[in-house]
């Protein structure tokens, strides 16, 4: 039983570093053709999510894993919180006075990235883990930690935008990206689907950006 929950760690570590580095390759030939600056370099990420997005949920569908993207029921609560969800992304300020920029900035960072990666941890890391440990709990743990490890691959983009202090600007990455896991965790936990946390993580990137 060990051995076989251990392979499946390894297992799911080894598709995070794979997913990291296709994320980077991608991006990196799309520099080829386009001189890279902080705008671009966020519409390359943006356009190289999206790719793994679809490759990923083809991936998903092939290994019979269930992503439980939405609730068994859409009730009025799920209805309710996706309108609160759109306003907020519609009326931010930024919208009104960043232009065309400010607006595809906004769907990266609270619509394609939330899909993104909540795809990946609150469902199938979320449920292949939960195949190796009785306790959820205990599958909240795990992918917790291995969100906030996750945010080390976003090393490239980081040493692109800070001109010193590199290191500091990692360790708060981790920080922020273990905050974010234990609160949209703790909402797979309560909520049983990953579209509450695309949700909320979209919110918390409206405000945190």
């Amino acid at each position: 039983m060990k051995d076989g929950r251990e392979h499946t760690i390894r297992r799911i570590i080894g598709l995070l570093v794979f997913l990291q580095l296709l994320l980077f390759g991608i991006k990196q030939c799309l520099f080829i053709f386009f001189k890279r600056t902080d705008y671009l370099d966020s519409m390359a990420s943006m356009f190289t999510m999206i790719i793994i997005i679809v490759l990923f949920i083809i991936f998903t569908r092939k290994q019979n894993v269930s992503l439980l993207i939405f609730p068994e029921k859409f009730g009025v609560f799920y209805k309710l919180a996706t309108i609160v969800v759109v306003v907020l992304f519609i009326t931010t300020p930024s919208n009104f006075t960043g232009g065309s920029q400010a607006i595809t900035l906004l769907v990266y960072s609270s619509i394609v990235t939330p899909i993104f990666e909540e795809l990946i941890f609150r469902g199938y890391v979320w449920n292949k883990l939960s195949t190796i440990f009785s306790k959820e709990w205990k599958t909240y743990i795990v992918s917790t930690i291995l969100f906030a490890l996750w945010h080390i691959g976003y090393i490239s983009a980081i040493a692109f935008r800070v001109e010193s202090g590199l290191v500091n600007a990692m360790i708060w990455k981790v920080i922020s990206g273990l905050c974010f896991g234990i609160i949209l965790g703790a909402i797979r936990l309560k909520t049983k689907n990953s579209y509450s946390t695309i949700l909320l993580h979209g919110v918390l990137n409206i405000f945190g950006r």
